[in-house]
């Protein structure tokens, strides 16, 4: 069997991975975790899989999901409501808070599982994304919170110093900081 056989069958194959949905995907990597020597390799394989953090592409999620927040979602959640009257600007920031919450969660799972380095570069990727969506976001959303990104990563900051180093409080504070140093040099 040649390297382009071989190349066909793992495309066949692929495809029948690729059409599953994320439930069946799950069923059959637990049935594999029955077998024995498949389970022992399987948590080396899922540590090897959640190192792959590029704060980069976690920066560019962010800003993805910020910058597809619709103002018509501002306007259906502020305003009069039964309970009184609600700020289209502090929905806003709900609105951002809520939408990062994800990502937030996601570093926590780093930091749960001992895996400090990963964690700080999706901390990384999460302020960036913050500060890149502040500077040039671009949906009519952004124009009813125009400081809410910032404040949202100076939260995350101030959180992320309870439990780090100095070391890593200042490697974080620096990726938030270099945003703004194009201001200092004028």
């Amino acid at each position: 069997m040649d390297k382009d056989d071989m190349n066909n069958i793992e495309n066949e194959q692929f495809k029948f991975i690729e059409a599953l949905s994320r439930e069946a995907l799950i069923e059959i990597l637990l049935e594999l975790c029955k077998d024995s020597e498949l389970a022992k390799r399987i948590p080396a394989m899922s540590k090897a899989a959640l190192a792959k953090v590029e704060a980069d592409a976690i920066a560019d999620e962010v800003f993805r999901s910020l910058n597809t927040i619709q103002v018509e979602d501002l306007w259906d959640n502020s305003g009069k409501t039964r309970g009184g009257y609600q700020d289209p600007t502090d929905v806003a920031f709900e609105m951002i808070e809520d939408e990062v919450q994800y990502y937030i969660q996601k570093m926590r799972q780093y930091n749960n599982l001992g895996m400090k380095k990963e964690e700080k570069e999706y901390c990384k990727g999460i302020i960036i994304g913050l500060m890149r969506y502040g500077e040039t976001g671009n949906n009519e959303f952004r124009d009813w919170c125009p400081d809410d990104p910032y404040t949202v990563a100076e939260n995350i900051i101030y959180d992320w110093k309870n439990d780090h180093t100095t070391e890593e409080i200042e490697e974080i504070q620096k990726v938030y900081d270099s945003f703004f140093a194009d201001d200092e040099a004028k």
